[in-house]
């Protein structure tokens, strides 16, 4: 990584720090010049606008879930069978809980940008895959051979933001499992593996 490269990803980041504690109407480049210690005009050299800003920041984000996502992820056994598909579940399960556990403060910093930027089509559409990957969603859904895998796609990414809005700012935040545990992993893996073994659409005619 070079000088300029991690330079843009320490600002980024202070930039979800930021606006994970006091909300995107405290992020300025004087603020992240503050975070940082950095010499005043340093954050304004790199990105020159709020909105250069604000789409680094979700590019990080992303690239953040996208590292975090291969990472825990095994490579699938015999996927179609109830262990192969248990599996998969499993690991999806262990994703989203780094989430809950570890990454708190970019949950929190995506949902004030999604509110606030809810009129920037651009970065909208970039918050939307900013934890999930459209792509590796509907990879998955034709491995397991389900009738129909972009909108079963879909719906699995559906409900997998559901899961972490739920325990995230929902009744399951107050009543547990706590993140970071097996039985917050086993909680999570339970409805992922549901929506992986729906039935498939099979034409028989």
């Amino acid at each position: 990584m070079t000088e300029t490269t991690d330079r843009r990803a320490r600002i980024a980041d202070a930039a979800l720090d930021i606006i994970a504690t006091d909300g995107i109407r405290a992020l300025t480049h004087r603020g992240i010049d503050r975070h940082l210690g950095l010499p005043v005009g340093s954050t304004s050299y790199y990105f020159r606008t709020k909105r250069d800003l604000l789409v680094a920041t979700v590019g990080h984000l992303t690239d953040r879930s996208r590292r975090a996502f291969t990472d825990s992820q095994p490579e699938p056994q015999a996927p179609n069978t109830d262990a192969g598909i248990a599996e998969i579940a499993h690991g999806i399960a262990i994703y989203v809980d780094g989430l809950l556990a570890d990454r708190a403060r970019d949950i929190r910093a995506r949902y004030a940008l999604t509110l606030e930027m809810v009129h920037d089509k651009q970065i909208q559409a970039a918050l939307a895959v900013s934890l999930f990957s459209r792509e590796r969603a509907v990879g998955l859904t034709r491995l397991l051979g389900t009738g129909d895998p972009e909108q079963d796609a879909a719906d699995l990414i559906a409900l997998l933001e559901g899961l972490v809005f739920d325990r995230t700012v929902g009744a399951r935040a107050l009543e547990g499992p706590v993140p970071g545990t097996a039985e917050c992993i086993a909680a999570l893996a339970a409805p992922i593996a549901k929506a992986l073994t729906r039935p498939c659409a099979v034409d028989e005619s």
